[in-house]
């Protein structure tokens, strides 16, 4: 089974910290993950690999999903979290990411 994290966007359209990191190890899962994007609104984000920020505004449509390759092995984190527009009809709408296989 595959982990699952989130990071819950707030009244402002942020995103707070996610909720635990997805480690990607040599193998089937090397470098991969999906973002998954529950929210009403188009983000952006950041990709990091540790503390390196390894792939920079990154977009998503509402509503949608993408296949993230290329990240390298480690433990994978979103950073600066934005949605298109703050509203408080978004908060606690919900972003997922999972370890996903190449």
């Amino acid at each position: 089974m595959a982990t699952v994290e989130t990071v819950t966007i707030n009244a402002s359209g942020t995103g707070g910290a996610q909720s635990g990191n997805i480690a990607t190890a040599a193998g089937g899962t090397a470098g991969v993950i999906m973002v998954c994007n529950n929210s009403d609104s188009p983000l952006t984000f950041d990709v990091k690999t540790g503390a390196t920020t390894v792939l920079s505004n990154q977009y998503i449509d509402a509503k949608a999903f993408s296949r993230i390759t290329g990240l390298g092995d480690g433990n994978q984190t979103l950073a600066n979290v934005k949605t298109a527009h703050g509203t408080a009809a978004q908060n606690s709408e919900v972003i997922y990411v999972l370890q996903a296989s190449a």
